[in-house]
């Protein structure tokens, strides 16, 4: 069986193409509990390693069909030990840093009061430290060890690699899911009605109605895990010296101004 890693950097659009990729396999909107966001049939097509870790499971290398399971650990980390002679395939999704920055302070919770001191921290940083800890890396690191061959072989040698980048899959979700499918092997003739009806099934607007839907959340404190999707953000909301700050990144730090010139991020 292909074992294929659906892998990003938190915040890069990784759940949105694992429920394009689910809505595609089942043919019907996939059913979201948001508090349990991945839990149940959403896991069953496409599932998220971290639940699979949490049910003291081991994902099922050996049925016949391939299989799309989403990560955000680094791929040297351990927790992918067990697959990787059976890993053949990585999708790996990148995103502009610029929106990455705001997506992970609404779903990290952060308050008003901390939103400049946040974004400043991820400036200094490359990427939010508590997430390295946990085994993501920052940003620099997860799109270096992911998206260049020569260090991914060293850990999957068997695989093949797809870079998407998240405003392509914005802007042409249904050639960025069509893409996808076909990388993996899903089927050996794409149905482009299949894929239509997935890409329909899965608009942002859907999953923020879900989650407005969704009567466990109503009496929580946090924000919604899906956004606007906005891209090419400007930084300056968040105090007159980020946009600056940000901007300084981009000319002074040779490795993380490089891969951001590398995928259209450069400004």
């Amino acid at each position: 069986m292909a074992l294929a890693w659906i892998a990003s950097y938190p915040k890069s659009g990784n759940t949105w193409a694992r429920i394009l990729l689910a809505s595609y396999l089942r043919d019907r909107q996939v059913e979201l509990r948001m508090a349990q966001l991945g839990r149940g049939r959403l896991d069953d097509a496409v599932p998220d390693l971290v639940n699979v870790l949490r049910t003291g499971t081991m994902l099922p290398v050996a049925q016949p069909r391939p299989l799309a399971v989403k990560t955000h650990f680094l791929p040297g980390r351990n927790i992918h030990d067990p697959y990787r002679d059976a890993t053949t395939k990585v999708i790996y999704l990148v995103r502009n840093p610029r929106d990455v920055i705001p997506s992970a302070e609404r779903m990290l919770n952060v308050s008003p009061d901390r939103r400049t001191a946040y974004a400043k921290h991820f400036i200094d940083n490359r990427g939010v430290v508590p997430w390295q800890r946990m085994g993501f890396g920052l940003w620099t690191e997860s799109v270096l060890e992911w998206t260049t061959p020569e260090r991914l072989h060293q850990y999957f040698p068997n695989t093949e690699l797809l870079v998407l980048r998240y405003e392509d899959i914005k802007r042409d979700t249904a050639g960025s899911l069509y893409k996808m499918i076909d990388f993996l092997g899903f089927d050996s003739e794409l149905d482009s009605d299949r894929v239509q009806r997935a890409v329909d099934n899965s608009a942002l607007d859907k999953m923020r109605d879900a989650e407005r839907r969704d009567d466990s959340l109503r009496h929580r404190d946090r924000n919604p895990f899906f956004g606007q999707g906005l891209s090419d953000q400007s930084l300056a909301g968040y105090g007159e010296d980020i946009e600056d700050a940000y901007r300084r990144l981009l000319r002074e730090d040779e490795e993380f101004g490089s891969l951001a010139g590398q995928y259209g991020y450069a400004n």
